[in-house]
């Protein structure tokens, strides 16, 4: 794997931990704004899911596999789709093993992808392979901050979050 590819996956793996962390510690229960938290997990994960890699040929395995109707992704009620029940908390195991899948789909897509790629459209998308990613991290850790604020406004404790070990223990002398 090339250079710049790899430091894309390990900071994409990173995410991953961060990610995880979350949904393990999550309230899935409480409601913010008419949806659970669990809704807002998985509308992140769908979003990675399905535009990470490339949403031009995008299929949704996730109902056949983990039992989870992708409908669920939506939380905006001026969204096609969207249904307004506060009550279906899609589990804590059916969360982790989507990301599961997404992380396996991920990490072969990095293993095939090379420098030229990312400044590359997918056919039919108007986004670079890069600008796809970047789309990502971004849009990722915007939800993962929202769904942690919602789960310490009702356990009053963070969960945990990994950055870039060497300037955290430089600069705070933390080994996170």
């Amino acid at each position: 794997m090339e250079e710049i590819i790899q430091q894309i996956k390990n900071q994409q793996d990173i995410n991953f931990i961060n990610i995880r962390d979350q949904i393990l510690m999550a309230d899935l229960e409480t409601v913010f704004d008419a949806e659970n938290n669990s809704r807002y997990i998985f509308h992140y994960l769908h979003s990675l899911d399905r535009f990470f890699i490339n949403p031009m040929d995008y299929v949704y395995e996730g109902e056949r596999l983990f039992g989870i109707p992708e409908n669920l992704s939506v939380i905006d009620p001026k969204r096609e789709g969207y249904e307004s029940d506060s009550s279906k908390v899609i589990s804590r195991e059916q969360l982790l093993s989507y990301l599961d899948y997404i992380k396996d789909k991920v990490d072969a897509y990095f293993e095939r992808l090379t420098p030229a790629d990312l400044i590359q459209k997918p056919d039919g998308c108007e986004y670079t392979r890069l600008e796809l990613i970047l789309a990502q991290f971004r849009h990722m850790m915007w939800h993962v901050g929202v769904s942690s604020a919602i789960t310490f406004s009702s356990k009053k404790e963070w969960n945990d979050f990994t950055g870039l070990k060497a300037l955290n223990k430089k600069f705070f002398g933390e080994n996170k």
